[in-house]
C-alpha cells in the first residue's frame, strides 16, 4: 500500500471532483464485482455515494475501496 496515494484518495473522496468521481464510478463498478472486495466492520462509518463500495476495502492492498478508486493507485491486480 502507497500511503501517499491512499492520502490522495481521502483528499479527492472529500473534493469530488467530477473528473474523479467519473474515473471513481467506473473503478467502482469493477470493484464492486471483484472478488477481493471485503466489507471492513471498522469502514463502516465511512458513507460514500457510490454506495457498491461504501465500507469496503481490497484484502490484496488492504486499502479501503472508497479512497482507492480515487487515488492515483493501480489496482493490485490490475483491474484498472
Amino acid at each position: 500500500m502507497n500511503v501517499s496515494k491512499i492520502l490522495s484518495g481521502w483528499k479527492n473522496y472529500l473534493s469530488k471532483s467530477e473528473v474523479t468521481e467519473a474515473i471513481a464510478t467506473e473503478r467502482a463498478a469493477l470493484c464492486a464485482a471483484c472478488p477481493h472486495a471485503k466489507q471492513g466492520k471498522l469502514l463502516a462509518f465511512v458513507k460514500d455515494t457510490l454506495k457498491e463500495v461504501e465500507g469496503a476495502y481490497c484484502n490484496q492492498c488492504g486499502c479501503p475501496l472508497s479512497a482507492k478508486i480515487r487515488s492515483n493507485d493501480i489496482c493490485p491486480i490490475n483491474k484498472w
